[in-house]
């Protein structure tokens, strides 16, 4: 590690205090990917890494050979060779060309398999049950491409999807990106108008939805929004609603603009002798954009970070590469948890030899709080190998129950990355210790220094996480944002030169594996749901009994995170537990229940001040300085605090 300012390791501080840390991993396994890789490149540039930080170092510092070794490596099936692989076009962090000149498509690189091995596993918490092979989902994404083109979609134009983990979203992504369109949307839990305002700042041409889908046993009928969506997104051309009752075929869908059942939209991508065109694939510069993810903000602007053509992330998107490599995919649509059958993830597990498996640390948090175990007749983590923790900070508590699980011959990490970011930040080296809650290693070609309030890397003690080595996982821009005067605000002023990621990290001296802590902005993470209090504002804005409201993100003393939204009530009205319930049902109908403050509470004065976001962070700020002068470790500090200090 080296000082961000001056280049040099002179500065850099430590604190004698190391958090302990639980052994999980120490074994060794050869002939990796990881391994390979690493030969090769000893090989070419006559090196020789003795450790893993090695070849590390070397891609950060090499990172322009780097890259083209990753693409080589992939064997991207290309129409015109790359001319260079790195070329600075202005003085900024993201003013660079990568692969300048190269031609290719996302979706043919995907689908370069097309023989009859299994590619999707389809089920859900009701018991159904479906497999698509690699030939299957080939045809299929030839028909919805020619049906996407015979209704007159093409580059450029944007798709937006507001459905569950199902298929059709993924044959629809494909022959979407096939055209050079743009896939995005809201998330399925959505409200009507909170759907509606993310597909309308997309622009959406198309939008394909789902009747209803069902999790943790209740119904989600989204086509019950399509209206509203319809009203307010007038760039929408085609709605395509996919069917999964019977009874949504014979319903009358006149009163939504523009729908279409799939099957019969299907259908006119046909040639007149029923057969299905042969796909086109447009040849695309790397970096034509693909994807929309939308980090936070279902207000006004969201914040959507634009994916290139040559990566992708996001906790959905980042599976679909997978399938390029012959990978099957399990499409899990509902809870993890105990399903219908009265099984749960672990048996699915089990029952489908699954391989790797990325979780959520919420969804840990509450399978070991159900005490999920696999049926004892079934349990076989044989196929097993990896187990990856993330979306929020993970705590040592979760590998230990996975390790209770699934033993220890399988390997348990905490697996980090941004949507920002496009790609994991953390890496996996199978042939070195792991210690939780740490992330192992950090990614190669990623650089990464925890920093100081000046700027400076320290390890041993809190700071915010900087990227500082270009890197073709970063963003294109922000969708809208005019002169990129967001992205630059957020993420490249503070820093001059390097990337900010609004992550509060700590490195341990002794391993060099870094401990997440939580946001630095006004971005809350709460049960892996990242949203912010416009979101929240948005959702209970217009209720009467209201007259002001402030929502602030604490991070506990348990490395968890939560909403807190204060309410001022209007005068005749009553703060009373009834009128709790109803802003959470609120917030809960608008947006996801993911997104309900875990505290809310009656205040007699909101801070005010010219800019509300200060506001925010300097409550925000004032909390955590309280809980560290008083050592409050209690689940509930604020109830004890909020009525000591006139806040």
């Amino acid at each position: 590690m080296y000082d961000l300012i001056s280049g040099n390791s002179t500065n850099l501080k430590q604190q004698s205090k190391v958090e302990s840390n639980y052994l999980v991993w120490n074994k060794k396994v050869p002939d990796t990917e990881l391994e390979k890789f690493k030969k090769i490149i000893e090989k070419k540039y006559n090196l020789k890494f003795q450790t893993y930080w090695d070849l590390h170092s070397w891609s950060v510092t090499n990172f322009i050979n780097f890259w083209e070794e990753v693409w080589n490596y992939s064997e991207i099936i290309t129409s015109k060779p790359y001319e260079e692989v790195f070329v600075k076009n202005g003085p900024g962090f993201l003013d660079n060309e990568w692969f300048k000149g190269a031609a290719f498509n996302y979706a043919e690189n995907v689908l370069r398999i097309r023989d009859d091995r299994e590619a999707l596993l389809c089920l859900d918490e009701e018991g159904n049950f479906e497999k698509v092979t690699f030939a299957q989902m080939f045809e299929e994404v030839k028909l919805y491409s020619a049906a996407f083109r015979k209704h007159g979609l093409q580059k450029g134009d944007t798709v937006a999807c507001y459905m569950s983990n199902r298929k059709e979203a993924i044959f629809a992504m494909l022959a979407t990106l096939s055209i050079g369109a743009i896939w995005s949307g809201p998330q399925p839990f959505l409200g009507a108008t909170a759907a509606a305002n993310v597909v309308a700042t997309l622009g959406a041409k198309f939008l394909i939805t789902v009747d209803s889908f069902v999790e943790y046993g209740e119904e989600y009928r989204t086509m019950d929004n399509l209206p509203v969506i319809a009203e307010n997104a007038p760039t929408l051309e085609k709605i395509i609603i996919v069917p999964t009752k019977e009874e949504t075929l014979s319903k009358d869908i006149s009163h939504i603009p523009n729908s279409h059942l799939l099957e019969p939209f299907l259908e006119k991508g046909r040639t007149p002798n029923g057969k299905i065109p042969d796909i086109v694939f447009e040849q695309l510069p790397f970096n034509h954009p693909v994807t929309v993810a939308f980090t936070s903000g279902t207000t006004g602007m969201p914040k959507g970070a634009v994916h290139t053509a040559g990566n992708g992330w996001t906790l959905w998107t980042f599976h679909i590469p997978c399938l390029s490599l012959g990978i099957k995919l399990i499409l899990q649509n509902g809870t993890v948890y105990p399903l219908k059958d009265g099984c749960n993830l672990w048996d699915v597990i089990s029952k489908y030899k699954i391989a790797f498996s990325l979780l959520l640390t919420t969804m840990v948090d509450k399978l070991e709080k159900v005490k999920a175990c696999p049926n004892p007749s079934n349990r076989n983590f044989e196929h097993l190998k990896v187990i990856a923790i993330g979306g929020s900070p993970v705590k040592t508590a979760n590998f230990k129950y996975i390790q209770s699980v699934v033993g220890d011959n399988v390997l348990v990490t905490n697996f980090y990355g941004s949507t920002e970011m496009f790609g994991p930040i953390s890496g996996i080296d199978y042939n070195m210790p792991i210690y939780a809650p740490e992330i192992q290693v950090l990614s190669l070609g990623t650089q990464v220094h925890c920093a100081d309030l000046k700027g400076h890397p320290v390890a041993g003690e809190e700071g915010e996480m900087v990227l500082t080595v270009p890197n073709p996982l970063l963003p294109l821009y922000l969708w809208k944002d005019e002169n990129n005067e967001t992205l630059q605000r957020t993420y490249l002023t503070k820093y001059q030169g390097f990337w900010r990621q609004h992550d509060m990290c700590y490195v341990n001296p002794q391993t060099n594996g870094i401990v997440l802590k939580g946001r630095s902005d006004d971005v809350f993470t709460q049960q892996c749901e990242r949203f912010g209090a416009a979101d929240i504002y948005f959702a209970i804005h217009g209720m009467e009994e209201i007259q002001d409201y402030l929502c602030v993100g604490q991070n506990k003393w348990n490395g968890d995170s939560r909403a807190i939204l204060f309410l001022k009530m209007r005068e005749g009205y009553v703060f009373t537990p009834e009128f709790k319930d109803k802003i959470a049902n609120k917030i809960k109908k608008e947006l996801c229940e993911e997104c309900v403050p875990e505290l809310i509470m009656e205040i007699q004065e909101i801070p005010v001040s010219d800019n509300r976001v200060y506001t925010m962070s300097l409550c925000s700020f004032l909390f955590k300085a309280i809980k560290q002068f008083y050592d409050i470790v209690s689940n509930d500090f604020l109830d004890t605090i909020s009525h000591t200090f006139p806040i």
